[in-house]
């Protein structure tokens, strides 16, 4: 068999008992086991569970922005509308993997090692898929490429903001995924909402058109 095809074979098989056990649950031995493997093979391809988990995030995580980026460019929404729709995605996605998010992101900070790695590459892809809506959603609104340069940081600031809220709703799961979503789209659209009708507030100023 191929290196890439027994690679995702082994992935899709760890992606599996992650999911149905937790990342504590499950083996080494358990992963090959399942894949009909040796367990020294692996190691050899990952180096460790850690590394393991970090390839299956890493898989997921691209998956999740193919869906976000066919959502927000495969129709007519309304530039609100698709923030909002992302949203949803992101915290259904969060809902259906909570043991691996709190592993990647746990609110008392990075996770180290493959797993910190990971969870890095993940939120600076995220940044860059946001990157890209923000400023066509901008430019479609007519805001000028003066103001879509602000895209970059609001990306940044957002992927985190996102991460943050997510982390803390899998850490209390006091309230349905819904209102956590909301929370979010409601902090966020109360900025964005303006930025990309072209207006900004400053100091003593007020809102400038």
């Amino acid at each position: 068999m191929p290196r890439a095809e027994r690679e995702r074979e082994m992935v899709a098989k760890a992606t599996e008992l992650f999911a149905v056990r937790g990342f504590a649950a499950v083996s080494m031995e358990d992963i090959a086991a399942a894949a009909g493997i040796a367990k020294p093979l692996l190691y050899s391809y990952f180096g460790s569970k850690e590394g393991l988990f970090a390839a299956c995030a890493e898989r997921a995580g691209a998956e999740l922005r193919v869906h976000l980026r066919e959502l927000v460019e495969g129709s007519d929404l309304t530039a609100e509308q698709r923030l909002w729709a992302g949203i949803e995605a992101v915290f259904a996605f969060v809902d259906r993997h909570r043991d691996a998010w709190a592993l990647l992101y746990p609110s008392s900070g990075g996770s180290a090692g493959p797993v910190g790695e990971g969870a890095h590459q993940a939120q600076r892809a995220m940044e860059e898929l946001l990157l890209s809506l923000f400023a066509d959603t901008a430019r479609q609104a007519g805001v000028g490429d003066d103001a879509a340069v602000h895209a970059r940081p609001l990306a940044r600031g957002f992927t985190a903001a996102t991460i943050a809220m997510a982390s803390d709703w899998v850490e209390s799961a006091r309230e349905p995924r819904e209102v956590a979503a909301l929370r979010l789209m409601n902090l966020a659209w109360m900025g964005f909402g303006q930025l990309l009708e072209g207006r900004m507030w400053l100091p003593d100023q007020g809102d400038l058109a």
